[in-house]
């Protein structure tokens, strides 16, 4: 009958007519360890305290042969209670990471990206103001130069024909935009009366402009730019105007034509240089939001990458420990001839060559004792 050590896969014969009771035990030569067996089947179990009546230590056989490998059960570790190392990778690297990403986003999102838009629109805004303000003051000069011309080489107009003078009209007044317009008036005489003599609205010509006053509510804004210039060569600024019952905010600059009583004034309405305004700020908040989603795209498509990649190395690591474990534990009940692979060269790769050599160690531990045994 054979029998085969539990421990170390070692087999021996015996005759189980030299056995008086079912079963037995026995201790192994290669190994010296102990093992019970059963007479009638000959299978092999750990010993209990019931196998201690019979001992028998059987004799190896004078030319040892390998003993045949029986199939080991699969290994298996103890199970540990807590997170895996997978999930410490993921709780501890990627969350964190992702967290930040998150955050990164919102303040982006939230405080960068709004704060820039303002920024921008501002200063777009203001620019524009500037370059529209300063394309008008150069308009209002300008027409006064050609006023001036005009009248030094006609010396026999008179102001009552300003408006009759279609040379003249056309010189001093000029569309301007969509709304805006230039016009001639006259700094008060004697009388003290402001009277314009070239208008868009004929209804205007000649008459004293302080009469305007009963119809506008912000008379004063207008008035004081238009008077400035008793003190001063130019002068601007914005009022409202109300027209056919509704009220829009103008802007006017006003020169004096030099060596002459007259004045030429553009006035230009606010509302057109706001829809250039309100026009750039959309083209501006249109690129912001589209910088916006390539940003949020783009972050979000590195976080998803990262993730990924993480998720992807952690397994990986994971997997070359389990099967680092697995192979432990299968040396541990007695299959020396497994292989360890050493696919690496980093610290995973050094624990699997520490693994081969403790395997192979214990090989010729054992080879050494099963010699030292024969002799």
């Amino acid at each position: 009958m054979d029998i085969i050590c539990t421990h170390c896969g070692k087999s021996y014969k015996v005759d189980p007519s030299t056995f008086t009771e079912p079963r037995a035990k026995a201790r192994c030569l290669v190994c010296g360890r102990w093992f019970a067996f059963d007479k009638q089947s000959g299978t092999t179990a750990p010993p209990t305290a019931k196998d201690d009546h019979i001992h028998i230590e059987p004799e190896a056989p004078e030319t040892p042969q390998p003993a045949p490998r029986q199939p080991h059960p699969p290994a298996t570790s103890s199970k540990r209670k807590g997170i895996g190392l997978t999930g410490k990778f993921i709780l501890f690297s990627i969350i964190p990471f992702l967290v930040v990403c998150a955050g990164s986003l919102w303040y982006f999102t939230q405080v960068v990206m709004p704060r820039m838009d303002s920024q921008i629109t501002e200063t777009v805004s203001d620019a524009i103001w500037t370059i529209e303000q300063g394309h008008l003051q150069e308009k209002t000069r300008t027409n006064a130069r050609q006023v001036r011309q005009y009248l030094f080489s006609h010396p026999d107009l008179i102001s009552r024909n300003f408006n009759r003078d279609i040379y003249f009209k056309k010189i001093a007044i000029q569309k301007i935009g969509t709304s805006g317009y230039t016009f001639l008036y006259e700094l008060p005489g004697p009388d003290g009366i402001w009277r314009s003599w070239a208008h868009v609205k004929p209804k205007l010509v000649g008459k004293d402009l302080a009469a305007l006053k009963e119809s506008q509510p912000d008379f004063g804004s207008f008035w004081n730019v238009l008077t400035a210039v008793e003190s001063k060569t130019t002068a601007e600024g914005f009022y409202n105007w109300n027209e056919k019952g509704e009220a829009s905010r103008w802007y006017m600059s006003v020169s004096k034509v030099r060596g002459t009583p007259y004045v030429v004034g553009t006035a230009f309405k606010a509302d057109e240089i706001e829809k250039s305004i309100t026009t750039v700020r959309e083209r501006t908040r249109t690129i912001t939001e589209e910088t916006l989603q390539g940003t949020l795209v783009v972050m979000g498509l590195g976080a998803a990458l990262a993730a990924f990649i993480f998720i992807l190395y952690g397994r990986r690591t994971t997997e070359r420990i389990i099967h680092l474990s697995s192979v432990a534990d299968r040396i541990s009940l007695g299959e020396l001839d497994i292989v360890v692979n050493v696919d690496s060269n980093d610290e995973i790769g050094e624990l699997a060559e520490a693994i081969s050599r403790m395997r192979n160690s214990i090989s010729v531990a054992i080879e050494r004792l099963r010699r030292k045994k024969h002799r």
